[in-house]
């Protein structure tokens, strides 16, 4: 192999152990059903003159059409744009100007039953890991990632059956020293588990579950333009462990933001000369037996149905459980119903204490 080649990865194909691709840049895809990438511990790391956002390891067909059954194991990768991004063929701008907007179709079209097994991402330039538009059944074990330039693991509108699981996220999110995003982002994708991770320090917060409000509606060239109707819905958070975070988890964390230079084009709620605000949707999911330790804000619910049950929060958990969202109150959507928190313990707090419920939703939340 030579600096900076893409090699494409055909069947089932391994490197070998005494491999040395420290600063190499090398880049790897896949785009073959029934076909994978061990890298038995290999490294991989960009070169000190390489400013490129390209991917280590990419995901992805050579045409508009399905692939499935692909794994990616024991590589480590420092540096690159993101260290795997699985994907589409084409961009979601180019289908959403076909007029190829139904979710169903668009994941027919989607990568499928993908495993990702003890592969580590350290130092990316945007997201370490990214789980592109529609792409589903894929299963994260094992992986760590740390100090990517934005997200740590984003999951894309549409993406759904995703199962992030015993993995680490430490450091995710700052940018330019700022706190800027999280470890984990759910957005518009549903029916996910995450599950026994444990999340340190990352900028934004732990766990985020949101739906776009059609960003940068007006510009049809950037490769993401697709707008989000699905919710991040019907999502498994359990038996994960937070320490050191401003943030655990956020049901709708982009209820209450403004929102003005995101240049929205869907679902307003309000807006004046200097900010924007847009209904954010982030249904029925389920945060059950976690543990929170020296976190900030431990759990906040800004939709509906969110079932909170056998949690578990530590003195040094600021406040626990917070329900409730002014702007949702001040649009037709109401205030936040459906909130059922069960069987939750709070170390040195009073039930009282631990848990802070607007007036306006305290009657649709139930507490045992």
């Amino acid at each position: 192999m030579t600096p900076k080649q893409t090699v494409t990865v055909k069947g089932h194909s391994a490197l070998s152990k005494g491999c040395d691709l420290t600063g190499q840049s090398i880049r790897f895809e896949l785009n073959e059903s029934h076909s994978s990438l061990d890298c038995q511990g290999v490294v991989l790391s960009t070169m000190a003159d390489d400013p490129s956002k390209a991917s280590a390891i990419t995901i992805k067909p050579k045409m508009d059409m399905a692939i499935k059954d692909i794994a990616v194991a024991n590589c480590h990768v420092d540096g690159y744009g993101h260290a795997l991004h699985i994907r589409q063929y084409s961009n979601p701008n180019q289908r959403y100007a076909r007029g190829f907007i139904d979710p169903a179709a668009n994941r027919a079209l989607a990568p499928r039953d993908i495993q990702v097994m003890n592969v580590s991402s350290r130092n990316s330039i945007n997201s370490g890991m990214f789980v592109g538009d529609h792409v589903h059944g894929v299963t994260f074990d094992k992986v760590y990632i740390q100090n990517a330039g934005t997200v740590g693991l984003y999951l894309e509108l549409g993406s759904r059956d995703n199962v992030i699981k015993n993995s680490v996220f430490v450091g995710n999110g700052f940018r330019s020293f700022k706190p800027n995003r999280e470890a984990i982002a759910v957005d518009s994708s549903s029916n996910n588990r995450i599950e026994n991770n444990r999340f340190i320090h990352n900028g934004a917060g732990s766990v985020l579950l949101y739906r776009n409000c059609f960003e940068h509606a007006a510009d049809p060239t950037r490769s993401n333009h697709f707008k989000r109707t699905e919710s991040s819905r019907d999502n498994v958070i359990r038996g994960n462990i937070f320490d050191d975070e401003t943030v655990g988890i956020w049901v709708a964390s982009r209820q209450s933001r403004n929102l003005k230079g995101f240049n929205c084009g869907a679902y307003l709620v309000k807006k004046t000369l200097f900010a924007s605000y847009h209904l954010d949707s982030a249904k029925d999911n389920q945060i059950i037996d976690n543990r929170f330790e020296q976190v900030e804000q431990g759990i906040i619910v800004e939709d509906d149905g969110t079932l909170i049950s056998g949690n578990q929060f530590a003195a040094t958990v600021g406040t626990p459980i917070v329900v409730g969202s002014k702007i949702r109150e001040d649009s037709s959507a109401g205030a936040i119903t459906g909130t059922v928190i069960i069987d939750n313990i709070f170390t040195d707090k009073t039930t009282k204490q631990a848990i802070k419920i607007r007036a306006a939703s305290k009657t649709a939340t139930e507490i045992r």
